[in-house]
C-alpha cells in the first residue's frame, strides 16, 4: 500500500511539472494539439499509477518526450503563420453585421444553441442587439454588441480619464511583499509606520494592505470587518 502511495504521488508531481511547462492557459485556451498533450499526460500518469508492476520511469518519460514536443510545436507555430493556421485553425465569423453566417456554422459543427449561449454568456438576450460573434481556434465563441447596445464609455461623453493601473500589495495576511516594496520604491520602515497611524500593532496583525494609483492606501486588520482607506503618496509618485 505504502508503495501505491509513494508511486501515485511521484506521478502526480510529475503530471504537475508536464502541465506547468506547457504554460499557463485554461482548460477553454488549449489549442487542439494541447489538448491532445493534456490527454496523454493524464493517461501515461494513470498507467504505471494503478500497475505496481510497471517502472515509474515508463510514465515519466513519455511525458518528458510530449512536453519537448508541445515546446517543438509552439516554436514552430511563433515562426510559421501558415503552420498555426494549419495546425490550430483560425477564428470564424459566425454573426456578421448582425446576420448568422449559417454556412460558416455548419462546417464548424456549432448548433444554435451553441451560439444563445454565447449571447448570454456576452451579457445580451435579444440576438437583435448582437452585431459580430467570433469563433476563437480555443473553441470559445466571443460576441459585441451592436454600437447602440454598448455600454456608454468616458471616451463617448468627451471626459478624460487618468491613468489606471494594478493596486500594489504590500501585506499579504501578515507577510511583508518585499518585491512590491521595491517595485514601489518604499520601504519596510515607512510600510510599519503607516501600519501604526492605521492603529494596528504591527504588520502580522494586518490582513490586507495594498497601494492604488491614487497614492492611496487600503489597510485590513485581521479579525476586522471593516477597512481604512487614506492618503499616504502624492498621486504623481504612485507610479509602478
Amino acid at each position: 500500500m505504502l508503495t501505491i502511495f509513494v508511486r501515485s504521488v511521484m506521478l502526480y508531481a510529475a503530471s504537475l511539472l508536464a502541465m506547468r511547462a506547457m504554460g499557463k492557459r485554461q482548460v477553454g485556451q488549449l489549442q487542439p494539439y494541447e489538448l491532445v498533450v493534456v490527454i496523454m499526460i493524464a493517461e501515461l500518469a494513470a498507467t504505471p499509477m494503478g500497475g505496481v508492476g510497471i517502472p515509474i520511469l515508463y510514465g515519466v518519460l513519455p511525458m518528458v518526450a510530449l512536453v519537448v514536443c508541445h515546446g517543438l510545436i509552439t516554436m514552430v507555430c511563433m515562426k510559421s503563420e501558415r503552420f498555426r493556421i494549419w495546425l490550430s485553425g483560425q477564428p470564424t465569423v459566425l454573426i456578421r453585421d448582425g446576420v448568422i453566417c449559417e454556412k460558416q456554422m455548419r462546417r464548424m459543427a456549432v448548433d444554435l444553441n451553441d451560439l444563445m449561449e454565447a449571447i448570454r454568456t456576452g451579457g445580451m438576450l435579444d440576438p437583435s442587439e448582437v452585431s459580430t460573434a467570433v469563433l476563437e481556434p480555443g473553441g470559445q465563441i466571443n460576441v459585441f454588441p451592436k454600437g447602440e447596445h454598448r455600454p456608454v464609455t468616458p471616451d463617448d461623453l468627451g471626459l478624460h480619464v487618468g491613468r489606471e493601473g494594478l493596486p500594489l500589495p504590500l501585506i499579504l495576511d501578515g507577510v511583508v511583499q518585499h518585491d512590491n516594496l521595491i517595485r514601489g520604491g518604499l520601504t519596510e520602515t515607512w510600510l510599519r509606520e503607516q501600519v501604526r497611524q492605521s492603529g494596528l500593532t504591527g504588520v502580522g496583525d494586518v490582513l490586507f494592505l495594498c497601494l492604488n494609483q491614487h497614492g492611496e492606501m487600503l489597510v485590513q486588520g485581521k479579525g476586522q470587518a471593516e477597512t481604512h482607506l487614506r492618503p499616504v503618496l502624492e498621486p504623481e509618485k504612485a507610479v509602478w
